[in-house]
């Protein structure tokens, strides 16, 4: 990892060479911060050097006890160099001014397009064999009190090749490429007040039964909000699952700072054209789904993103029974 590089002089008042990388945080963070009253030291840094993340500070401030703005804090629309421009409503329509979480999350997504050069590859992948082997054992997970869903099986497969493929498993500081050490996925958690990215703490590490619990507990915890800070901190690479609504495919937006995002898209019976050993052809009926995966071309290229998925791929068509 590159070197850690502080300003003389630039403490203001914090003395720490870990405070002042955490009071270095991106002007999203810090101006979160200061309309929120909060005080950036004292929040754990998942980035680069301890700093401070949006999805930190975003959980600090949603967990904390709930208290009155101080009138000094600074009050605006814009956060960061994010602009949302005004429109006028129309007589009969409904003005809903953003939640907290909505705001952030709209600001992110700006700045993520803004700062990421946006690229994505589509995989139509045969789900066929994992739904085979989820229909064998979905009932033993269930008397384990585990639900097994396609989703473990996308994030054991992701898991595995993320170390195999490790640009994928990066994120980017300036000028330089941070490969992480830890192989942390966060799932897209879409909620009536908004999302949420859990993360699976040493994905790599766990057995798809694990995977499969971890994925049940972070969905149930997100959603009757009883995620801990800590439980949506240090994502290295997300999977959003929005193939549960129905869509065929879908682009999704980087998480930053990391440098990519899988999107799962509805698997479903489709027709499919097999070939067999001596050559001929037929047409079958498959259980198919397409994975899209976007990536930040300004350090993954297009043949890295490609060989991931593919290896992602041939693993989910060829999962090993003993691995359920």
């Amino acid at each position: 990892a590159p070197a850690m590089k502080t300003a003389d002089g630039d403490g203001g008042g914090v003395h720490t060479a870990d405070q002042r990388l955490r009071t270095k945080s991106t002007p999203l963070v810090r101006k979160i911060a200061a309309e929120h009253s909060v005080d950036i030291t004292r929040i754990p840094g998942s980035g680069y050097a301890g700093r401070v993340t949006k999805q930190d500070i975003l959980g600090y401030i949603e967990r904390a006890p709930t208290r009155a703005p101080t009138h000094d804090a600074p009050r605006t629309t814009h956060v960061g160099a994010v602009d949302h421009p005004t429109v006028e409503p129309w007589p009969g329509d409904r003005v809903e001014p953003w939640s907290k979480i909505r705001k952030i999350t709209a600001d992110h997504m700006v700045m993520s397009r803004r700062v990421s050069a946006h690229v994505a590859s589509f995989f139509e992948v045969d789900f066929t064999r994992i739904a085979q082997l989820r229909a064998k054992a979905k009932q033993t997970y269930a008397e384990r009190g585990v639900n097994l869903t396609f989703l473990a099986f996308i994030v054991k497969a992701c898991a595995e090749n993320l170390r195999k493929h490790p640009i994928v498993n990066a994120a980017v500081s300036g000028d330089s490429t941070i490969y992480r050490g830890q192989v942390n996925i966060g799932i897209a958690v879409a909620l009536d007040w908004g999302l949420i990215d859990p993360v699976i703490k040493h994905a790599d590490e766990l057995a798809l039964v694990g995977i499969a619990r971890a994925i049940n507990d972070l969905g149930e915890r997100a959603r009757t909000k009883k995620l801990s800070p800590d439980d949506i901190q240090r994502g290295t690479f997300t999977i959003t699952n929005p193939g549960g609504f129905g869509p065929f495919a879908g682009i999704p937006i980087i998480n930053q700072p990391q440098v990519a995002i899988l999107g799962v898209g509805a698997i479903e019976k489709r027709p499919k054209v097999l070939t067999a050993d001596d050559g001929t052809e037929s047409i079958a009926i498959r259980t198919m789904g397409m994975l899209t995966m976007s990536y930040d071309h300004r350090v993954v290229d297009g043949a890295d993103a490609d060989r991931f998925l593919a290896d992602v791929k041939n693993l989910l068509q060829e999962f090993p029974e003993g691995a359920v």
